[in-house]
């Protein structure tokens, strides 16, 4: 299964996917679709394999996206893009093996259920920060394929969305942070797997998309 990688140089001028000082996740998800195939069926995301992050550049706010084919870029909207380029990430991937020194970046969602232990809030996520997201990523990366040798975290603005709960739409933010850093490959097959469909939650709203880079 090949992966392919669009960078997007964001226009200053799109003022459209940002909502009260925060990226609109939904709004620029919506616009990342136009990317894929029509007529996905009831998962067009996961069915596209579609995964991206935002990222601030040395020119402004850049988008990266990530699908399992070709993105068709001459259907972005004019006002979204200075610049597109892509890449075939599956040359990459194929050279992935155990024992392998690699980069890693990821921005992620790192969330936990509440236990027994408070009744209240039993079953309902909470976002982790600082050490607990910390302690989050290096047992997600571990499963994943990945152990880390160093990662230094940053915490990143609120993205910003909507969920529809029992049919009713409403707002929701979801914590994000960047993990970056050095590790190794334990098992490349299940490293793959990771960087085609993502780690964590909240992948509609910019998370989950693991990046790599030999060393």
């Amino acid at each position: 299964m090949s992966a392919w990688l669009a960078q997007i140089a964001v226009s200053p001028h799109c003022t459209r996917i940002w909502s009260r000082g925060l990226l609109d996740a939904q709004s620029v998800h919506r616009d990342l679709m136009r990317l894929a195939e029509d007529n996905l069926g009831e998962q067009p995301r996961k069915t596209a394999g579609m995964l991206w992050r935002a990222e601030d550049s040395p020119h402004g706010l850049q988008l990266l996206v990530q699908m399992s084919t070709p993105p068709n870029l001459e259907r972005l909207q004019p006002d979204l893009a200075i610049t597109a380029r892509q890449r075939d990430l599956t040359p990459l991937l194929d050279r992935l093996h155990t024992g392998m020194h690699v980069r890693y970046r990821i921005t992620a969602n790192a969330t936990k259920r509440h236990g027994n232990r408070e009744p209240d809030k039993k079953g309902k996520l909470a976002n982790l920060r600082g050490e607990a997201a910390e302690e989050w990523w290096f047992r997600r990366a571990e499963q994943s394929g990945l152990r880390c040798t160093t990662v230094h975290t940053t915490s990143l603005p609120d993205v910003c969305g909507t969920a529809n709960a029992k049919r009713r739409h409403h707002a929701v933010r979801h914590a994000v942070t960047r993990f970056e850093g050095t590790g190794i490959v334990t098992d490349p097959e299940l490293l793959r797997a990771a960087v085609r469909e993502g780690i964590g939650r909240a992948r509609t709203y910019g998370c989950g998309l693991l990046s790599l880079g030999p060393i």
